[in-house]
């Protein structure tokens, strides 16, 4: 076979990546860790110097879960260097740290007629900065917890050893048939995370995949995904996930009878919301319903993408129960009345001797109102 030439026309903004880090890194990472670790690089290369678990998050179409996951991987295995404040609770730091010393990762032969060890791409002295303290106001518990697991990816002589177990064996078989054929590495690896270190039965990992297939989701991150939420809501069997399902059908039916919506199933954009709002943010059909009712008084019509915003910054203020949602009302209030009273006084001590000024005028203007009306619902 005739030899392939490689050109490269290096655009003015560009990002360079070790060859440390595609010999020895890439290749043993879930896919989905290695683009974290590039888009991070990339804001280094650009001088970004501050980013939130949010943000990454909100990019990737991922939960903060994913993306702490990620981070851990990536600090385990030596590439970057998570940092914490004093006591260890506030992660607030990223230090890319110099490949080209690696030693515990296994490199993979290139063919090359001419190798070369390659500069360091970027020293300890790179850093982003977290975007202000990341704490549990912040990131999710279950992002947190979800992060304590360093990813998914276990080596052929880990798969091999689960193989003596008949029941994983079994289990193999059976996912085989659900998803379509015989099992990739990486739908093996998946496997192998749900069975030794979830510790999920055999049978909830089968009900889990027979689940995401009958929704039409194959593909192993998909499924993975959903195997972190049910751990994280305590789901130890078959029976405990269909009583969760049946939870989430109701959810699913009481967000739509809040909105109005009737004759309908809800669509897939609507189910992602509510999948969101129960999942990763932890809320109880209660204040889910309560941001429903609260976008209908705004808006005059049905809108998730409101009352996803009216959750997200109950999520981000550690709402958990209706009496947090009424203090919030109270401090809102609270700040109003103080806010018109001393207008009222400015007002009375800035009198003129203008006729026209004699009518007492408006002391809010629509620009106040709009943000006062957005407060109040968010």
């Amino acid at each position: 076979m005739n030899r392939l030439s490689l050109n490269l026309e290096t655009p003015k903004h560009s990002t360079e990546l070790s060859n440390e880090f595609i010999d020895k890194y890439m290749p043993l990472a879930n896919g989905e860790f290695v683009k974290v670790y590039l888009y991070l690089l990339r804001c280094v290369s650009d001088n970004h110097k501050t980013i939130s678990v949010s943000a990454l998050a909100d990019f990737f179409n991922q939960t903060e879960a994913d993306i702490m996951r990620a981070l851990r991987y990536w600090d385990k295995v030596g590439a970057i260097i998570l940092t914490f404040n004093n006591d260890g609770t506030d992660f607030n730091g990223i230090t890319f740290c110099d490949l080209s010393f690696a030693e515990n990762i296994t490199p993979l032969s290139v063919p090359s007629e001419n190798t070369s060890k390659a500069s360091p791409l970027i020293t300890p002295s790179a850093v982003i900065k977290a975007d202000g303290p990341t704490n549990s106001e912040h990131i999710s518990k279950r992002a947190v917890d979800a992060a304590n697991t360093t990813g998914t990816a276990y080596s052929p002589s880990q798969i091999k050893k689960l193989s003596s177990h008949e029941d994983f064996q079994m289990l193999i078989y059976a996912i085989g048939e659900y998803l379509g054929g015989e099992l990739n590495s990486s739908e093996l690896s998946t496997m192998a995370y749900l069975y030794d270190t979830l510790k999920f039965p055999t049978d909830l990992i089968e009900y889990l995949v027979e689940y995401c297939v009958s929704k039409g989701k194959k593909n192993i991150h998909y499924i993975e995904k959903v195997a972190l939420s049910w751990a994280d809501e305590g789901i130890k069997s078959v029976n405990d996930a269909k009583e969760s399902a049946a939870t989430h059908k109701d959810t699913t039916y009481s967000v739509l009878s809040a909105f109005g919506i009737t004759g309908r199933a809800a669509g897939k954009s609507e189910l992602d919301f509510i999948s969101r709002w129960t999942n990763e943010f932890g809320f109880g059909s209660d204040i889910i319903i309560e941001a429903c009712n609260r976008t209908l008084r705004a808006t005059h019509q049905p809108s998730f993408e409101y009352a996803d915003s009216i959750l997200k910054k109950w999520q981000e203020a550690s709402v958990k129960t209706s009496e947090d949602i009424k203090r919030m009302d109270a401090q809102f209030e609270a700040s109003q009345q103080k806010r018109f009273s001393k207008r009222t006084v400015s007002s009375a001590n800035t009198g003129s001797s203008n006729r026209f000024n004699n009518f007492h005028q408006r002391d809010t203007d629509i620009e106040s109102l709009e943000k006062a009306l957005i407060s109040n619902n968010g």
